[in-house]
């Protein structure tokens, strides 16, 4: 074996190394917010059966995949043990006595700003037109819940979201109150009337999905809607997730999520339906596939597992849209052109204009 092989297995196994460990993070994380849970409800740490399934589940896994007994029974008594170390570890958090209405609870993105706002000691209450959401309490009454609240986050479809602010406008609330749609073009004219008429509002953009972690990994957007003040209250209710604050205008925010949201959605979906209606069977074509196509196929099946209404609204609802399918067209007109002439000349001028934008070293286009 070379100098060169030896050295390359031991980068992989590097890679390797550093997805494991960042996995028994994401454990461990998942751990502590189980101990938040289970103290919150007055349950114990450790059960004796629950902890007895964990460990044979892994010692199956383990033996699936050709691992000694003895390896899969360390490994899984120390994931147990420091599991229930963290979640020993775990303390309530101190009760900031604020209300937080979460209009749209029971929303995957609304569920999410329950367990966060609950995890850092505020009184979450819920208000959905599906109804309760469990271990919250519910408020079925939008009026009555947004006057009784310091603060309250509207959490719902894009196509009623302008109604709902209305709605809540109407009240004349002293709350701080924000949005977290993925577009602001729908609301707009709703988030500058709540800003003039002098209400503490601003408009949020969490740029991830429930399932993010670590939380620090994302981006969030705070848009003024009028009133500055409400953008520095509401990045503070934000501060301890550890993500990245990103200020943008109610002008530009669409247009950066044309791109941010709505192309990448596109690309994921166009992949996605050229594949079902090729002559093949996904299980046939994974067999044969390579990382390229396991990756998209990966991002593409995250993407579908979303709401369909969602991703319709971000690509309907966005007035940008237009713009971004011109674009598409045209770049796919410049592939084509660039894939039929008779030598590669302009092909590789594309390629590594790509490189250049994206900031990729500059390596020889031809092999």
């Amino acid at each position: 074996m070379s100098e060169a092989e030896i050295s390359r297995l031991r980068d992989e196994i590097a890679d390797v190394d550093r997805e494991i460990v960042a996995l028994v993070a994401k454990r461990l994380h998942l751990a502590e917010q189980l101990g938040l849970e289970k103290k919150l409800f007055g349950l114990p740490v450790v059960v004796p059966d629950t902890e007895d399934r964990v460990f044979t589940r892994l010692l199956t896994e383990g033996a699936t995949r050709g691992i000694s007994l003895s390896f899969s029974e360390g490994l899984a008594r120390l994931l147990i043990d420091e599991s229930v170390h963290r979640q020993d570890l775990v303390r309530l958090p101190t009760s900031t006595r604020q209300k937080i209405l979460v209009v749209g609870g029971a929303g995957q993105m609304g569920r999410w700003l329950c367990r966060y706002f609950r995890s850092r000691g505020y009184q979450v209450i819920v208000n959905d037109p599906a109804g309760p959401l469990e271990d919250f309490p519910f408020e079925p009454d939008l009026s009555k819940g947004v006057l009784a609240s310091d603060v309250v986050a509207v959490s719902v479809p894009m196509s009623v979201c302008g109604d709902v602010l209305r709605r809540i406008a109407a009240v004349k609330p002293k709350a701080l109150i924000f949005d977290v749609a993925s577009l602001k073009a729908p609301i707009e004219k709703e988030l500058r009337e709540m800003g003039r008429a002098g209400l503490r509002v601003t408009s949020v953009h969490p740029v991830f999905g429930p399932s993010l972690w670590p939380l620090s990994s994302g981006n969030i957007t705070f848009s003024d809607c009028g009133n500055g003040v409400a953008v520095v209250e509401a990045k503070e209710l934000f501060r301890a997730s550890g993500a990245s604050f990103v200020d943008v205008s109610l002008d530009h925010h669409d247009e950066f999520m044309a791109f941010l949201l709505g192309l990448s959605h596109l690309c994921l979906l166009t992949f996605a339906r050229c594949v079902a209606q090729s002559p093949f069977d996904l299980a046939g074509l994974k067999r044969s596939a390579g990382t390229t196509f396991s990756r998209l196929s990966l991002a593409a099946a995250g993407l579908l597992a979303d709401p369909p209404a969602l991703l319709r609204d971000i690509q309907a609802l966005n007035p940008h849209t237009p713009f971004v399918h011109r674009r598409v067209r045209d770049v796919l007109e410049d592939w084509k052109r660039a894939t039929e002439a008779p030598d590669g000349s302009e092909f590789y001028r594309l390629i590594q204009s790509a490189r250049n934008y994206f900031g990729a070293e500059e390596l020889p286009l031809r092999s």
